[in-house]
C-alpha cells in the first residue's frame, strides 16, 4: 500500500500530473487539454531554436518528475534515444506528432541554394502548420493524459473537445482566408522547407530556398540556379522567417524583383498555436496580395 501511494504521489504530483514539453506549441495544447489537473515544465521555450536544442543536465533535472515528456516527433528531437536513457524507467516520452502522416521533401518542388539534394526525401517535421493535424495531436495528448490521471477523464475529454471545437474553427478561417487569392496565385517561397504541410494543407505550391534547417550553407551556384528559377516563374513575394538568416532571401529579392514579405513563424514564437497560425496567413496573404 505504501508504495502505491508513492506511486501516485509521483504520478500526480502535490498539485497535478506532473508533465514535461519538448515544444512550446505542444505546451500549448497540453496547457489546453491538462488544464489545472497538469503541472507542466517548458523545457523548451517559444522563440527558442528547437533544431539546435539540446538538453543540458539542467534541463534533465527539471523533466525528473515528469511522468510524462511530449515530445513533437518526426525525428525533430534527435537526442530522444539519449534523453531516454537519462531518465527514469517509468518515465514515458510520447512522440505527438507520430501519428501524423508524414510528408518528405520533394525535388521537384524546391529550389534550394546549398545543394538540390540537401533535404530530398528527408521527413520534414513541421507538421503543425496543417491546423488539423494540431486536432489530431491534442487528441493524442488527450489518450495519454486519461492514461496516467484516469480519475480527470471527463475533465480531460470535456478539454480536448473545446481545443478541437476551436481548432476546426481556426481551419475554417484559414481555408476563407486563402480564398481570397487567386489559385494561380498560391505560390510560398520561404527561407527554409517549414511550410510544406501548410502548402499541402491550403494548396500552395511550396518552394524553399534552404534544406529542412534554416541554418543550412549556402552554395553560390545553387543560388544563383534558384535566382533564375524564381525570376523564370515571376515570383512576386518572398518570406523570411523571425529566427532565420534574412541575408539569402534579400539577396534574392534584388536580383529578382520579388518584395520581402513579412516574416513568417515556423516553430512557435508565439503565446499561442492560434496566435502563430493567424499571424502567418495574415502575413502570407497580405504578402501574396500585394505581389499581384
Amino acid at each position: 500500500m505504501r508504495s502505491l501511494a508513492i506511486f501516485a504521489l509521483f504520478v500526480l504530483g502535490a498539485h497535478g500530473l506532473e508533465v514535461a514539453s519538448l515544444h512550446p506549441l505542444i505546451t500549448d495544447a497540453v496547457k489546453q487539454v491538462g488544464g489545472n489537473r497538469v503541472n507542466i515544465v517548458e523545457v523548451v521555450k517559444p522563440g527558442a531554436n528547437i533544431h539546435k536544442f539540446q538538453p543540458r543536465a539542467s534541463d534533465i533535472k527539471k523533466m525528473n518528475r515528469a511522468r510524462i515528456i511530449f515530445a513533437s516527433g518526426k525525428r525533430l528531437e534527435p537526442y530522444l534515444s539519449d534523453l531516454k536513457d537519462s531518465l527514469n524507467s517509468n518515465q514515458l516520452i510520447v512522440e505527438v506528432g507520430r501519428t501524423i502522416p508524414s510528408q518528405k521533401v520533394s525535388k521537384e518542388d524546391q529550389i534550394y541554394t546549398c545543394c538540390p539534394n540537401h533535404a530530398v526525401g528527408g521527413i520534414d517535421p513541421h507538421w503543425w502548420h496543417n491546423v488539423r493535424n494540431m486536432e489530431r495531436a491534442v487528441r493524442v495528448i488527450e489518450k495519454e493524459l486519461i492514461r496516467f490521471d484516469p480519475s480527470g477523464k471527463e475533465f480531460y475529454t470535456a478539454n480536448s473537445k473545446a481545443a478541437r471545437t476551436r481548432l476546426t474553427q481556426l481551419d475554417r478561417w484559414v481555408k476563407g482566408q486563402v480564398a481570397t487569392i487567386p489559385r494561380g496565385k498560391r505560390h510560398l517561397v520561404t527561407a527554409h522547407a517549414a511550410f510544406g504541410y501548410f502548402c499541402k494543407g491550403y494548396g500552395f505550391k511550396a518552394s524553399f530556398v534552404q534544406g529542412l534547417s534554416a541554418q543550412g550553407e549556402v552554395s553560390a551556384s545553387h543560388l544563383a540556379g534558384a535566382i533564375k528559377q524564381l525570376r523564370k516563374e515571376a515570383i512576386p513575394m518572398v518570406f523570411p522567417e523571425q529566427t532565420a538568416n534574412p541575408k539569402i532571401l534579400q539577396q534574392i529579392s534584388n536580383q529578382t524583383g520579388a518584395k520581402v514579405g513579412s516574416p513568417l513563424i515556423a516553430d512557435g514564437s508565439t503565446p499561442s498555436y492560434q496566435a502563430m497560425i493567424m499571424a502567418n496567413v495574415e502575413s502570407i496573404v497580405s504578402g501574396l496580395k500585394q505581389g499581384q
